[in-house]
């Protein structure tokens, strides 16, 4: 089975290391990985994203029929000191930006609050994605090191408010974006209620990538009595949505609450395609092309497809290396682990 090509996002990761928050299942910035300091001795440290690069693969990807952009999903994008490139780009080329955001909408300058924010982003805006891990302080907290809970609801109930103040010329959908663990396991059902009540589109959520050993122990996927658990949390969200729909009351989308297969954890959805591959694509900040989302040096293990500083998104996407990796990508180790795929 193979995919055909239908391009239509990237994703530039334009300032990987530079986030207000450490989230513990963050690949940059957990406190299970090392410092800044440590990194930074190391040479380690990546560069912030040169705006003519972002320029230049922008361009590149609307000139290709891409439709959507989406700025650094590593690292907190509105940090990004070229941020207001994007957004003039997509207004210039008729792109939709997609963002993702930890939720506490910094800023370089002190008027770029929620408000700001939600003005720039809203008219060029297919969908807000704002972390959320937790549905009481404490977790919260635990999860999103740096975060309050309190806050986080107040600046998404004022982001939300823009978005429906605007919706006529162009409707932002937003969406709550939860890590599944075993730390908020418990409180994924009351994190959609929650949305609901606050007048979320969507909840969507993936299951955690341990990129350290200390994050081992909170997978959903090598236990067979928390698989069994989020299996029942999957029936209890739906049954919520099913029930608000019944009566007429908001109910946000459900993306990715699916069940784990109890009798093949190590798959998460055996036969399922590859997501990304020939749909999108990721650029560092030093312009290598990525593939897919996944950890940084694990996606380096499907190979080497160039840099965009001096080649074109054109001549990668039709080289024979990720035509030979989208034939092939089911024989792959990281493919068959991988926790973005969706049953089939």
């Amino acid at each position: 089975m193979s995919l055909e090509p239908a391009f239509w996002r990237a994703t530039l990761d334009t300032n990987p290391d530079f986030c207000n928050l450490k989230c513990v299942m963050c690949e940059d910035h957990s406190p299970y990985g090392d410092d800044r300091t440590t990194r930074s001795a190391q040479g380690r440290l990546r560069p912030i994203m040169d705006k003519g690069l972002l320029e230049k693969v922008v361009r590149e990807v609307a000139g290709l029929g891409f439709c959507e952009i989406i700025p650094s999903t590593m690292g907190e994008p509105l940090l990004y000191p070229h941020f207001e490139l994007f957004l003039e780009l997509c207004n210039e080329l008729g792109l939709k930006l997609n963002l993702t955001t930890n939720g506490t909408f910094p800023g370089p300058q002190k008027h770029q609050s929620v408000e700001h924010w939600a003005r720039r982003i809203v008219p060029v805006g297919s969908d807000v994605k704002i972390s959320w891990n937790g549905a009481t302080s404490e977790t919260h907290r635990d999860i999103m090191l740096g975060a309050d809970l309190e806050e986080h609801i107040e600046k998404a109930e004022r982001f939300i408010a823009v978005r429906d103040e605007l919706a006529n010329s162009n409707y932002c959908s937003v969406t709550m974006q939860l890590t599944f663990m075993r730390q908020n396991l418990h409180e994924i059902p009351d994190m959609v209620r929650l949305a609901a009540s606050m007048g979320f589109d969507r909840v969507k959520g993936h299951q955690l990538w341990a990129h350290f050993p200390e994050l081992e122990a909170q997978s959903l996927r090598n236990d067979i009595v928390y698989a069994t658990q989020w299996n029942r949390v999957v029936d209890e969200c739906q049954a919520f949505v099913a029930e608000q729909e019944t009566l007429g009351g908001h109910a946000p989308r459900l993306d990715n609450f699916f069940k784990l297969d109890l009798a093949n954890l190590d798959d998460i959805a055996p036969d399922g395609e590859c997501p990304f591959l020939n749909k999108e694509i990721w650029v560092d900040p030093t312009g290598r092309f990525n593939v897919c989302c996944a950890p940084d040096q694990q996606r380096k293990s499907l190979g080497d497809f160039g840099n965009l500083v001096d080649t074109s998104v054109e001549e990668v996407i039709n080289g024979d290396h990720y035509v030979h990796l989208v034939r092939n990508y089911r024989s792959l180790d990281l493919c068959k682990s991988c926790n973005m795929r969706r049953p089939s």
